[in-house]
């Protein structure tokens, strides 16, 4: 349940005009937190599968966050665009395998969101998030 509030959060604070950068493009830890969250808050979770790591937590996420976007009228899903602007992202503990990301959102929500990220084959993948 607690990853689910965090996901509600993404649904409310963050959006990007990035969602659709190329896989290729991606190349930080931050770039795949910031792509990962623009997918999601664009309702492309075909797209958001692609930037985390396909275990049982990261699925249930996904899962969680289409039937959050089935509960939203499509006349409010606009109101989450640009919402990212104010959230600031905080490179913490990154090696040649391994990144932490924190994701703090705008001032109406203080908690912030830490995503856990693990090299694979090359690419920086979400192996985890939580909320704080």
């Amino acid at each position: 349940m607690k990853y689910s509030i965090a996901f509600l959060f993404f649904l409310t604070v963050f959006t990007s005009c990035e969602s659709h950068k190329s896989k290729k493009e991606i190349a930080t830890p931050k770039e795949t937190v910031t792509a990962y969250l623009a997918a999601t808050n664009h309702f492309d979770f075909k797209a958001a599968k692609e930037f985390v790591i396909l275990n049982k937590g990261n699925l249930m996420n996904l899962e969680t966050l289409k039937k959050m976007e089935k509960s939203i009228p499509d006349d409010q899903k606009v109101r989450f665009l640009d919402k990212e602007k104010d959230a600031q992202y905080f490179e913490k503990e990154i090696t040649d395998s391994t990144a932490r990301i924190v994701v703090s959102p705008n001032q109406d929500i203080v908690m912030p969101i830490e995503f856990n990220l693990k090299k694979v084959n090359g690419k920086w993948l979400i192996e985890s998030v939580i909320s704080h």
